[in-house]
């Protein structure tokens, strides 16, 4: 039986060591397979769905809630009536809808009757991520990365909890050789990442997910080779396997 959860920081290599293990231990390797997962409980098993979820990942800071929320207010009719004004909106909408997309009345109030489905759907991201997350933990034989797995699993036994971190000028120079970009676009796509899993983290579970108490090794690898931290890990899975810890 080996569970482990991988957290690791974008350009820290954490994907590739998260691999080896999983090649090396032969355990079903679990990334954006949990969202796939998530969108057929739900009942819609196709990839518009997983992209909705995937929205649900990206909170927004303060700042951006505050902006986003004057940008998508409509401009308000000279219409009193707060029902009338829903009324607007919502013909406004079947309108546009038979514009672009060359729709009948009724298709288009069809579509809009599914994208609130849909949307309803999604409000519930964090229960249905979690209910998948243990959905394979307690299949066995897994690497789960990233999603939060290491709080989801915080009770779960015999899980190992591991984090992948590296200086930002290491992971600056691994990113811009694996992408092709310039520096000052790769600094600013590190910088975006860890503000993101920060928040989603908090936003989500309520927790640092730098906080070392929630993992059992935290492997650098700008002290540490991909081969290392491989051998590290499983050794550890070992441990934990024949019950004598790490």
């Amino acid at each position: 039986m080996s569970i482990i959860t991988i957290s690791r920081q974008l350009g820290s290599r954490g994907s590739y060591i998260a691999a080896e293990v999983a090649k090396r231990l032969q355990l079903r390797y679990i990334d954006r397979q949990v969202l796939q997962r998530a969108a057929e409980i739900v009942g819609y098993p196709d990839e518009e769905m997983v992209q909705q979820l995937e929205q649900q990942e990206q909170v927004p800071g303060w700042l951006e809630r505050i902006i986003g929320t004057i940008n998508t207010m409509p401009p308000i009719p000279m219409i009193p009536s707060a029902t009338l004004r829903e009324g607007y909106l919502y013909d406004e909408h079947i309108a546009m809808l038979m514009v672009q997309e060359g729709l009948n009345r009724t298709e288009a109030q069809e579509q809009i009757i599914e994208q609130s489905r849909r949307a309803d759907a999604c409000e519930d991201y964090a229960k249905l991520v979690e209910k998948v997350i243990l959905e394979y933990a307690r299949k066995d034989n897994v690497i789960i990365v990233g999603r939060g797995g290491q709080v989801i699993l915080k009770n779960m036994p015999n899980t190992l909890h591991i984090q992948v971190v590296a200086p930002v000028e290491l992971r600056t120079l691994w990113l811009m050789e694996r992408l092709g970009t310039t520096q000052k676009e790769t600094e600013q796509q590190i910088q975006q990442s860890d503000k993101q899993r920060a928040r989603y983290m908090k936003h989500y579970h309520d927790v640092n997910w730098l906080d070392t108490k929630h993992y059992h090794i935290v492997i650098n690898t700008g002290k540490t080779s991909t081969k290392l931290a491989t051998d590290i890990i499983c050794e550890a899975t070992a441990g934990i396997q024949k019950g004598t810890g790490l």
